[in-house]
């Protein structure tokens, strides 16, 4: 016998996608109008944006690491975020190295803690080097920037973040590609995997000049689960401005365009950060050409519930067929659904400490 010898690898983009939909309202892909084919795109959009409101899809969880400001106390969730899933407080040591800069600048000004200070590069394509010496390699697991931008506001930037073992063949740990840094507002990446390696090193490209406030390289992070208020418990604190070093619980505020997650206490310090699984819409539908971003075994339930929106908006479809469809793609929904789970132990423990002595 003879087989594919692969896996996962049949490309199926938008169109073939709207297609398949249309034939199974009993038409065929080519009396479908363009005003048609818009509207098979948008209602692809609608459905998979009300996917959403069924629960945590799995693929579409995204971790981002957020800097937390001396004094701040609302963080904007990255565009999609629906929910936060779990917010952490972390803190990491910063080992000692032998900072350099290779376009002038007061290099002591990106390590020295003081967020006031910065370090102005003087030319394009400039480098900040850390060296940590032959017998102490470090594994960094995190790296973060604050960018000084001359007069506030924002700039444009592209970066490599960069390992090496002798300072001379280095290895890109992570590319930022013309990314927008704002002035006095932590980046921070996790590197994963990472190296054990003596030099780390900030590149930049395209034009770009660096300007650091500080540049943070950490290892041996520790994290501890925040606890989460709803609206009535943070409205009502009677001190909101209350700061200390740690802030242990949040506030997830439901806004528009983003989400915001107040924090209490108010954080003290601009050298810690919060890390924030969150749950997050799934991507928008792109070009006709281009995939959508579902795993496959989501395929036969999107092309049955896009197939039942079509047929309430197509001409002379059968509603016997349209009842059809809307039974098919609650079949094919229910299945799907009930493989997006993590498959985890469940473990419930119930408080009865009030009942008892």
């Amino acid at each position: 016998m003879s087989f594919s010898g692969t896996t996962s690898q049949t490309v199926v983009n938008t169109q073939t996608v709207i297609d398949h939909a249309v034939r199974r309202c009993g038409k065929l892909a080519e009396e479908i109008s363009s005003e048609q084919q818009i509207a098979a795109r948008e209602n692809l959009y609608f459905l998979l944006s009300h996917m959403m409101n069924r629960g945590i899809q799995y693929f579409a969880v995204n971790k981002v690491v957020i800097g937390l400001n001396a004094n701040q106390y609302e963080y904007t969730l990255p565009s999609g975020a629906n929910d936060a899933l779990n917010v952490l407080y972390r803190q990491m040591a910063r080992p000692n190295g032998s900072y350099t800069t290779s376009a002038n600048g007061v290099v002591a000004n990106i390590y020295d803690g003081n967020v006031n200070t910065y370090c102005q590069q003087t030319t394009a394509n400039g480098n900040f080097t850390v060296n940590y010496g032959s017998t102490d390699p470090q594994y960094i697991g995190s790296i973060g920037i604050m960018p000084y931008v001359s007069g506030g506001g924002s700039a444009t930037w592209s970066y490599y973040l960069q390992a090496s073992s002798d300072g001379t063949t280095w290895n890109n740990i992570y590319t930022a590609t013309a990314v927008t840094v704002t002035d006095g507002q932590w980046i921070w990446q996790d590197i994963d995997p990472g190296f054990n390696v003596i030099y780390y090193r900030i590149q930049a490209f395209s034009n770009t000049t660096l300007a650091l406030r500080e540049w943070y390289l950490g290892n041996n992070s520790t994290e501890i689960q925040m606890s989460r208020l709803n609206r009535d418990d943070y409205t009502n604190l009677p001190n909101k401005n209350f700061t200390a070093n740690q802030p242990f619980q949040f506030w997830f505020n439901r806004t528009i365009p983003n989400p915001t997650l107040v924090l209490w206490p108010v954080p003290s310090t601009s050298f810690v950060q919060m890390t924030v699984w969150y749950s997050a819409y799934i991507e928008d539908v792109g070009a006709l050409y281009q995939q959508l971003a579902l795993p496959q075994r989501w395929y036969e339930a999107t092309i049955f519930m896009l197939a039942h929106r079509m047929s309430l908006e197509l001409p002379q479809i059968d509603p016997t067929r349209i009842a059809y469809l809307e039974k098919m793609a609650d079949k094919f929904l229910y299945d799907v659904e009930q493989e997006e789970r993590d498959k985890s132990p469940e473990y419930f423990a119930p408080n009865i400490s009030v009942y008892t002595s």
